[in-house]
């Protein structure tokens, strides 16, 4: 017999603290358990007598799964393969969620909102089932239930009869990235709102800005709203708003018995709202993001009846076809380069506000302007508010999840996801809609995505254009983030044969491509390569592959007896299909810096190779803009602690990539050119800059000075330029370095970049290409760096209140390279984390010195006192 789990979780009791004006709460605290170990139904779990004492104790949002491990019922899930090891059985079956709140007023008006059930639900409140798994289904659609009917004073007992996601469900998916969650994800996996008003009510509350983009100095306004009159009587309300201190808005409106109508504010009736010399809302490093606030109320008589606070910015979003026929986009006018990484959220969609916001922080850290999200992730609105207020642009649609069988379990079409049923193309596009409102107010999110690899089918595609036309017409929308598949194969009549090309019948061809790589590939590719993955168009999703983070994260995830050599319990931490063991990637690690004996200096050497192979691909769409419109690394972060696509691990470790990022995307800065051996200068802000200088050193390995020149420089705003062609050297050795310095007329050091680079190149097999990989068929000589001779450095550093300032020297006559620095705690000996460095893993030419600084946020009980150390590559 099958044994079925509930959960039911139990809120401690929430109390509303309802003052004389509407208010809401966000009910978190709750109890689950097993359905196996219930006897009673709905109705006898959601009444106050029910005994739940031996439930489980948990907060909504939660997983069940991610309950359990918080409970301690599952304990080090992520060590080796302990993962693979839990039993799914207690999870294929439903689960209970109950809490319970206090009211007080049962004359006023409540409903409840589900933000987020995996995957449907039976909904119990006060002994009466208020919303059944039929209508109560999809992960991504909101469900608000009008309770005022059901309430009681006093305590009101809430359960919620979760059911798994069926096998072919539109379901929260992983695809290849990481193993899927025991649990599938099932549970309320965002908040549940308990929100009381009166009469009159708010909703759909949406803010639009038309900017004069000739000067950028007029902003027209404009707001809708629905009203929704709950009463049996007409009824008149005032609806007053304000934005800041300068407009304060009032108009009156009357509302038949029980209607709902939408109301609008438009500057042609109220001039405050053409706002002259507007604060626009820019993207990191273009400008400030600057945001505003919204109040808006509706009275009644004298009485507040519901109110609504939202914050929004000022901006615009277009796109753009360049002359190669690809798509880029701009802001408020402006072309822009976007730079970016895919996000994803944790495995058992526990991340805390903390952890998201620190993220975001990263993101804006590495100099980045974007992040694209493969799914509509986040148990809240942190990642996109903390979006807001950083200037990261999101980029947000479907998974691949429902595109390939082997994820969605239906059948697979060429070119199409595998959504075609009428009732699950509804099910689709109002999960879509809703998505849309929950999220249309944030000046973060830039772009809507409807596919990832592939188009919805036609009527799909219209359906999810209709609700975009009614409820957001402000943003691009890009019916997939494929063009064409890699390697099309075409019959004597010039017809596609294999493969498929994403050329929508409603939205014509999507201009964007996803052709690769996904596997480790040389820093020169993104320069020579004109029909793949290089640096033209906009490349949706692509990277060179593993980013194996420092070894304290290895010793974390991989049993000690297992670190070294690498084997099964490695690939388990890497990604899935083609992209499960490292034998590519150790392959031309061990071709290009040599063969290690052990996990030390494999994990430090990998820091080497991940800054050198993410560094080129960034630069490379940087020096090529706007032919390149746009460059999304694949990925940002990790759902679970691994090897694979990643610029620092769950951990939030940083790895080589993520210094290697922050120096490529830095706004005003020197690139060499892998594909032409020449210098450029890039800027990426919106102001000219004159009166520049470079800096440029080549020594071999025996820190030689072979060249030194000065150039200047004067660089349009968001412009790239070649500077200079490096000649042909004498004395050269096979691994040489290149030292560029950026510097104002003042004489102060901008930005600096620092290379390692070989005579003997890294030769392509293009011809041997796939879609996730181009091999390498011969390699780059770095192994003299091994061998190189050794430097000494003086160092000193102090620690202030949550940052530490480090001066470095380097007092010796040979190159010290790639030094990393970390801030530790004394109690736990391990890094703290996360933390921003100025810069790191650098290297010092002979008797260079650099002053870096750090913040970061040390918790004195279990980190201790924060210690400083380092460690470099040659240093004695």
């Amino acid at each position: 017999m099958k044994k079925t789990i509930f959960i039911i979780l139990v809120i401690g009791i929430n109390t509303l603290l309802f003052s004389q004006k509407p208010n809401s709460i966000q009910l978190t605290d709750w109890k689950i358990q097993n359905s196996n170990l219930v006897k009673e139904n709905g109705k006898d779990i959601s009444i106050e007598q029910h005994n739940d004492k031996t439930w489980i104790q948990t907060n909504v949002p939660s997983t069940v799964f991610n309950a359990l491990v918080k409970n301690g019922t599952y304990k080090d899930i992520y060590i080796g393969k302990n993962l693979e090891k839990i039993d799914t059985k207690p999870f294929s079956n439903p689960w209970w969620y109950k809490t319970s709140f206090n009211i007080n007023d049962i004359n006023q008006i409540y409903s409840l909102t589900f933000n987020g059930i995996n995957y449907s639900a039976d909904i119990w409140l006060n002994g009466k089932r208020i919303g059944n798994k039929k209508s109560i289904q999809s992960a991504y659609k909101i469900f608000n239930l009008d309770i005022t009917d059901h309430i009681v004073k006093g305590k009101n007992v809430l359960a919620v009869e979760i059911f798994p996601p069926g096998k072919t469900d539109l379901t929260i998916g992983f695809v290849d990235w990481n193993p899927p969650a025991p649990d599938k994800n099932m549970g309320i996996w965002r908040g549940v709102t308990l929100k009381k008003t009166k009469e009159v009510s708010l909703k759909n509350i949406f803010i639009r800005s038309k900017i004069d983009l000739e000067t950028l100095q007029k902003a027209d306004l404009i707001i809708t709203a629905d009203l929704v009159n709950h009463s049996p009587k007409k009824i008149s309300t005032i609806i007053n708003l304000s934005i800041g201190e300068d407009i304060k808005i009032s108009k009156e409106f009357s509302l038949n018995p029980n209607e709902s109508r939408s109301i609008q504010f438009l500057s042609d009736e109220f001039r405050q709202l053409q706002i002259q010399n507007p604060k626009l809302w820019w993207t990191n490093n273009l400008g400030e993001p600057n945001l505003y606030d919204l109040n808006i109320s509706a009275t009644v008589g004298k009485t507040i009846s519901d109110n609504e606070h939202i914050r929004f910015g000022i901006r615009d979003i277009s796109e753009y076809t360049n002359q190669e026929g690809h798509k880029g986009y701009k802001l408020n006018g402006k072309k822009i380069l976007i730079k970016g990484a895919g996000w994803v959220d944790d495995l058992l969609l526990g991340d805390t506000p903390k952890k998201v916001k620190a993220q975001l922080q990263y993101v804006k850290h590495m100099n980045m302007n974007t992040i694209r999200l493969e799914g509509f992730w986040g148990n809240d609105k942190t990642i996109y508010e903390k979006a807001d207020e950083l200037g990261i642009l999101v980029m947000i649609g479907w998974s691949c999840h429902w595109e390939w069988e082997g994820y969605s379990n239906r059948e697979e079409l060429t070119k199409y996801m595998s959504i075609t049923e009428p009732e699950d193309m509804q099910l689709h596009a109002e999960g879509y809609r809703d998505q849309v409102i929950w999220l249309r107010n944030h000046p973060s999110v830039f772009l809507w995505s409807y596919g990832s690899d592939k188009l919805p089918v036609p009527e799909l595609e219209r359906k999810l254009n209709n609700y975009l036309k009614e409820f957001d017409n402000t943003r691009p929308i890009v019916a997939s983030c494929k063009y064409k598949d890699f390697d099309l194969k075409y019959n004597e009549k010039g017809e596609v044969i294999e493969g498929y090309i994403n050329d929508s019948e409603i939205s014509g061809p999507t201009r964007v491509k996803m052709l690769g790589p996904y596997a480790y590939i040389s820093p020169n590719y993104w320069y020579i390569d004109s029909i793949a993955g290089g640096a033209f168009g906009f490349n949706t999703e692509t990277g060179p592959g593993p980013q194996v983070p420092p070894l304290e994260s290895l010793k974390k995830m991989i049993p000690k007896d297992k670190l070294w050599p690498i084997n099964d319990v490695w690939n388990f931490h890497n990604g899935r299909n083609e992209f499960q063991t490292l034998d590519r990637y150790i392959k031309a690690f061990n071709g290009r810096y040599g063969v290690n004996n052990n996990v030390e200096d494999f994990a430090f050497k990998s820091q080497i190779s991940n800054y050198e192979a993410i560094r080129a691909m960034f630069e490379a769409f940087a020096v090529n803009k706007y032919k390149a419109t746009g460059i999304i690394q694949w990925m940002l972060n990790s759902a679970w602690p691994e090897t694979f696509w990643q610029l620092y691990d769950w951990y939030m470790m940083p790895n080589g990539a993520f210094y290697g990022t922050k120096k490529a995307c830095q706004p005003l800065g020197l690139i060499y050119n892998y594909g032409d051996n020449a210098i450029y200068i890039n800027n990426e802000y919106n102001d000219l800059y004159s009166n520049l200088k470079a800096e440029i050193s080549i020594l071999n390995i025996n820190s030689d000075v072979l060249l030194k020149k000065e150039i200047p420089i004067t660089i349009e705003e968001r412009k790239s330029k070649k500077l200079f062609t490096i000649p042909e050297l004498k004395e050269l050795s096979k691994t040489y370095f290149l030292s560029m310095k950026l510097i104002d007329k003042q004489g102060n050091e901008i930005s600096s970049n620092f290379y390692w680079l070989s005579t003997k190149e890294d030769v392509l097999d293009f011809k041997n290409s796939t879609w996730f990989m181009t091999p390498i068929a011969e390699y780059a000589d770095f192994t003299a760096l091994n061998t190189m001779p050794k430097a000494t450095v003086k160092v000193t550093h102090k620690f202030t209140d949550k940052s530490i300032t480090v001066n470095i020297k380097n007092t010796s006559n040979k190159l010290a390279f790639f030094i990393d620095l970390q801030v530790k705690g004394s109690k736990s000996g391990e890094s703290i984390l996360p933390i921003f460095w100025d810069d790191n893993y650098l290297s010092l030419l002979p008797g260079e010195e650099h002053q870096i600084k750090a913040t970061f946020t040390n918790n004195k009980r279990t980190d201790g006192d924060p210690i400083f150390t380092y460690k470099g590559f040659n240093l004695n």
